[in-house]
C-alpha cells in the first residue's frame, strides 16, 4: 500500500516552492534522510488531460519530475516504485485510472460542502466574539446598573456561542468520518493503480523514465 503520509487529494495546483540551501555538514541532514526514504516509496501522479488538476500520492520531488515529463496539458500518469519510474500516455489506460478516483472525487465534493458550512459557522462565531468584546469594553466603564444589563447581554451571547460550538463539533465529527472514508477509498485506489501500471508495463504502454 502506498504510504498515506504522501497521499494528496485531487485539486487544482498552482504551486510555488521556495527552496532553501542547507549548510554543509559532516553528517547527513534530516532532509537528506527523508529524501532517501521517499525514494523507496511507491508514488504516482495522474494528470487529467486539458486541465491543471491532478490526483497524486507522492512528494513534491515526484510532482516536479512528473511536470517535467508532461507536455502542455496532456493526460499523463507518472508512477515510481523505488528507483524505477514510468510514464503512461495511453488514453484508454488513463481513462481507466481516472475512474478509480471517481468515488474519492464525489466524497471530496461532500467534504467541500461541509467545509463551507464550517467556514460560515466560524464567521458567525467570530462576529459574536467581536460583539462580546465590544460589550466587555463597555462594562469596564459602565455604572452598576448598566454593567448588570451588559452582563445579561454577555450571557445571551455566550449561550449563542455555546450553541454554535456544538454545531461546529458536530460538523467536525462528520468531517472526521468522511476523512476516514477518504483514507479507505485511497487505499483501494492505490492498489488498483499499482495493478494497472503492472499491466501497462506488460503491454508495453508504460514508458520507463530514463
Amino acid at each position: 500500500m502506498i504510504d498515506p503520509t504522501y497521499r494528496r487529494m485531487a485539486r487544482p495546483f498552482f504551486l510555488a516552492i521556495a527552496a532553501a540551501l542547507a549548510a554543509p555538514a559532516l553528517l547527513a541532514s534530516p532532509q537528506t534522510a527523508d529524501a532517501a526514504e521517499a525514494a523507496q516509496r511507491t508514488t504516482y501522479i495522474l494528470f487529467d488531460a486539458g486541465t491543471q488538476s491532478s490526483m497524486m500520492s507522492g512528494s513534491m520531488r515526484d510532482l516536479n519530475q512528473a511536470l517535467r515529463l508532461r507536455s502542455g496539458r496532456e493526460g499523463l500518469l507518472y508512477f515510481r516504485d523505488g528507483g524505477r519510474a514510468y510514464v503512461i500516455r495511453d488514453a484508454a489506460t488513463l481513462a481507466e485510472a481516472k475512474a478509480f478516483f471517481a468515488p474519492q472525487e464525489a466524497l471530496g465534493a461532500r467534504q467541500a460542502v461541509l467545509g463551507s458550512k464550517q467556514a460560515a459557522l466560524g464567521q458567525r462565531q467570530a462576529k459574536l466574539g467581536l460583539e462580546q468584546g465590544r460589550l466587555g469594553r463597555q462594562q469596564a466603564d459602565a455604572s452598576p446598573s448598566r454593567a448588570e444589563e451588559l452582563g445579561r447581554q454577555q450571557d445571551a451571547l455566550g449561550k449563542q456561542q455555546d450553541a454554535l460550538g456544538r454545531e461546529q463539533d458536530a460538523l467536525g465529527a462528520h468531517q472526521d468520518t468522511l476523512g476516514r472514508e477518504q483514507d479507505r477509498l485511497a487505499t483501494i485506489a492505490d492498489g488498483k493503480i499499482r495493478a494497472l501500471v503492472e499491466d501497462a508495463i506488460r503491454r508495453g504502454v508504460a514508458q520507463p523514465v530514463r
